[in-house]
């Protein structure tokens, strides 16, 4: 199980300064703190369920590894799901026709917070019909009785479907109606979760948070969802969202916004320890750290995960948050972090290696972007994205606010897996997709600034997402698949630029081998006495069957030694075979003599002799 550290890493001089004044702080109270950890006293628990955020910091020394933060418990995790998720039921009551518009007030009325959703006490009268549908449904939901509540709030979605929301339907605004058609969804949302069935309660949060954006608990309900499905990266997403939009519509209870952060945290702790195949760091900085500093971290995560090391990436952008250093109302305080993800193996995350270097990178794997994928190609796609880059995608925008919805941010990803999704005829799985998607992309402008061209393909991938999902323009080509075919064929002039490159380097190479080669053989051929070191002394010889030439190139000999070593030899024969007294061989052993002192003088052929000599000289060459 991996938790995100404070690990070593280079700080700001800002940072720096007022290290020392912490470090004091944290020895004077040092010793009370941890005589309190291990014993778990009550007044400890309590703080920890208030959901402190000094509590869960600890020190706050940022060149240090610290400890982790004390373990949120399942318990509390419950306790604070439960309050923020169903703490408003009690006072939803529809005891008169009259007073409905007043009761049907959104959320958080026990915990004492803001109405997270719609005020229904300011809309036009609610019609009558509807009133009395949410009445019944709401008495079958207070008997617990969730089955039938849950299709009772249907039948009142229907009506709304119908037009039956106002009682003066032509005076109404759109953004009145949806309120209340958002409301019936979140309370179709609480039957579901209190019946255990994430699955049809995840699609009706989607439609919640597509009519209102800005209610936190649908937010909240939608996380309850993700970790109930086992997917606990959305679930701190969903968490994290939630404080957020708590904050920005006005939200000002501390109990209340501790207890979020108290739930994220308990949250992004089940995530990581759900995490096999790869481990992460948050290392606090601000600003754009150069190549230095990301070596820097990177060596410090080696340090601390050496099993996680085939590969290493460091999101080059940062801006991820951690819920004990996050203060929406201070935003100076608020700390920004880098994420390190390391992988056991290179094949898990070297995808992540396109986010560095490609503008608008791509995963899909498709092998031609001119012709149709195959059927064993979609099964391929559909493998790669569902299983290796979405989850990680997923798990690098959990603690980031503000992910775009660029390519690499995993909006458009997803969309395409959905595409692929739709041609295998996976039709459930498929819209699941794309309802989510449409409510990432209706929370979007609330999460982050927007320009204009970011404004025109958000309102284009709404609309194509809307048309996919209502089944309308089919032979309209989407723009994420438009997205797709021009980045896959990027990715080939990528790869055709790639295989030129490679290939003209092992060209090169070549060529200066073979002249390096050419220039061995000329210089072999010049001075055939003194061969270049590790290479074989080559000679052209036009007659290379002559005994004497082959014997000069075996041996690296000049022909003078070669003879002045014949000669030595037949001069010691001679000398073994006969006597010094015979004329004729010692007039033959001078001429051997004088050919031996004209040979040391370094001469090539010998000086005039005898003819006696002459000839016995041709009958030795």
């Amino acid at each position: 199980m991996v938790f995100p550290e404070y690990t070593e890493h280079p700080t700001p001089a800002t940072v720096q300064t007022n290290q020392s004044e912490e470090k004091g702080q944290n020895k004077r109270k040092g010793k009370k703190t941890d005589s309190s950890v291990p014993k778990r006293s009550k007044k400890n628990d309590s703080r920890r369920k208030d959901g402190s955020p000094d509590d869960w910091a600890g020190a706050n020394n940022e060149r240090s590894p610290l400890p982790a933060p004390p373990r949120i418990s399942l318990r509390d995790l419950m306790e604070a799901e439960t309050k923020l998720v169903f703490g408003d039921e009690q006072d939803i009551t529809h005891k008169s026709l009259a007073s409905t518009a007043t009761q049907l007030m959104c959320q958080a009325a026990e915990i004492g917070g803001p109405p997270s959703g719609p005020n229904l006490s300011f809309l036009p009268q609610i019609d009558k019909w509807l009133d009395v549908a949410l009445q019944d449904a709401n008495s079958y939901y207070q008997q617990k009785k969730y089955a039938t509540a849950a299709s009772r709030f249907t039948a009142a979605l229907e009506l709304c479907s119908k037009g039956t929301v106002f009682e003066k339907p032509f005076n109404a605004d759109y953004e009145d109606i949806c309120k209340v058609v958002s409301f019936v969804e979140s309370r179709i949302v609480a039957c579901y979760l209190r019946m255990k069935r994430p699955n049809p309660a995840l699609l009706h949060c989607y439609r919640s948070i597509q009519l209102n954006p800005i209610c936190f608990q649908n937010h909240l309900r939608q996380a309850m969802a993700y970790r109930l499905l086992g997917n606990p990266c959305e679930a701190v997403r969903g968490a994290m969202i939630a404080d957020y939009i708590y904050w920005l519509s006005g939200g000002n209870n501390r109990h209340i916004s501790k207890l979020i952060k108290l739930y994220w945290q308990g949250l992004l702790e089940a995530a990581l320890s759900m995490e096999k195949n790869f481990s992460v760091v948050f290392t606090p900085w601000s600003g754009k750290p150069s190549i230095n500093i990301i070596d820097k971290m990177e060596e410090a995560f080696r340090k601390l995960h050496p099993a996680f090391t085939d590969y290493i990436f460091t999101d080059p952008r940062g801006g991820h948050l951690l819920p004990q250093t996050t203060d929406w109302s201070q935003p100076s305080s608020t700390k920004s972090y880098f994420l390190t993800l390391g992988f056991r193996t290179r094949n898990d995350g070297d995808f992540l290696h396109k986010l560095l270097h490609r503008r608008s990178p791509t995963f899909t794997g498709q092998r031609s972007p001119f012709t149709p994928p195959s059927y064993r190609d979609l099964e391929m796609m559909f493998e790669i994205q569902g299983k290796k880059i979405l989850p990680v995608l997923d798990f690098i925008k959990c603690t980031k606010l503000s992910v775009g919805f660029s390519q690499g941010s995993g909006i458009i990803e997803r969309l395409q897996y959905a595409s692929v999704l739709g041609q295998l005829n996976r039709f459930r799985e498929h819209m699941h997709v794309l309802q989510y998607t449409l409510a990432e992309l209706a929370v979007a402008p609330y999460l982050q600034d927007i320009s204009p061209s970011d404004t025109e393909l958000l309102l284009a991938l709404m609309a194509d997402t809307m048309d996919t999902l209502e089944g309308k323009r089919p032979d309209q080509e989407r723009v994420w698949n438009a997205m797709q075919k021009v980045e896959a064929v990027k990715e080939m002039l990528y790869q055709i630029e790639e295989t030129y490159l490679k290939k003209k380097a092992l060209r090169a190479t070549r060529q200066q081998k073979a002249k390096e080669k050419k220039a061995l053989k000329k210089l072999s051929l010049r001075s055939p006495t003194t061969p270049p070191q590790g290479q074989l002394n080559e000679v052209t010889d036009p007659q290379p069957s002559h005994p004497i030439r082959v014997l000069i190139c075996c041996s690296g000999l000049s022909f003078s030694d070669l003879l002045c070593l014949a000669l030595l030899r037949l001069q010691l024969l001679l000398l073994r075979l006969c006597s010094a007294k015979d004329s004729g061989l010692t007039h033959l052993k001078h001429t051997l003599t004088a050919l031996l002192v004209h040979l040391s003088h370094g001469w090539d052929h010998p000086g005039p002799l005898s003819s006696k000599s002459g000839e016995l000289w041709n009958t030795l060459t």
